[in-house]
């Protein structure tokens, strides 16, 4: 089964004003991360960068300005993600910006879709964790999974950097979900399908 983890940067997290700014993916095949299998771009959206959003993502005005179009950057991630599930991690944020970005276009996204943090919460639910199960099922944020699932992170709120941690955070859920009896994209989906 072919993956595709990805991970975005925005400029602001209202919807109505929000727009793309940096898109990474990273290609798995099952459990095996394809490190050369890499997409990352920064995309010029023509407005402002609000400056509390670039305290967050490390995207300078400048950064920006150099940045590819959406729609050309758009085009060759529909051509990285073809063929494959996309996995990420409350990837419906994801969806939203992409799909917000694409209005008024034909391009559309039709991958299946799963999302990391209702795996691990569906996991949890089965008996990982017996103490603290409130705990377990709330601190889902990507630091804190990678955490609870000891990956080593260095940078937070970098697109292919939080691309790769959600890959490396989406094998250890691969092997629970194995131990599980899910196997297949079909029940996969039932699960964690957004």
């Amino acid at each position: 089964m072919r993956y595709v983890v990805l991970d975005t940067e925005f400029t602001s997290l209202d919807k109505r004003s929000n727009r793309l700014l940096s898109v990474g993916a990273i290609a798995m095949e099952g459990t095996k991360i394809r490190m050369g299998e890499q997409f990352y771009r920064v995309l010029n959206p023509g407005v402002a960068v609000p400056a509390p959003g670039v305290v967050v993502h490390q995207l300078r005005p400048h950064d920006v300005e150099k940045g590819e179009p959406p729609l050309e950057a758009l085009e060759a991630l529909h051509h990285f993600l073809a063929g494959s599930v996309l996995v990420g991690h409350f990837v419906h944020m994801d969806l939203a910006v992409l799909r917000k970005e694409l209005q008024g276009t034909e391009q559309t996204l039709v991958n299946p879709v799963v999302d990391t943090a209702r795996v691990h919460r569906w996991i949890v639910r089965r008996g990982r964790h017996t103490e603290d199960l409130f705990h377990h099922l709330e601190n889902v944020d990507l630091v804190s999974l990678a955490k609870a699932y000891r990956i080593e992170f260095h940078q937070a709120h970098h697109a292919l950097q939080d691309a790769f941690l959600t890959a490396r955070l989406w094998q250890k859920l691969l092997c629970e979900l194995e131990a599980h009896d899910i196997r297949t994209v079909d029940q996969l989906l039932k699960i964690a399908s957004v």
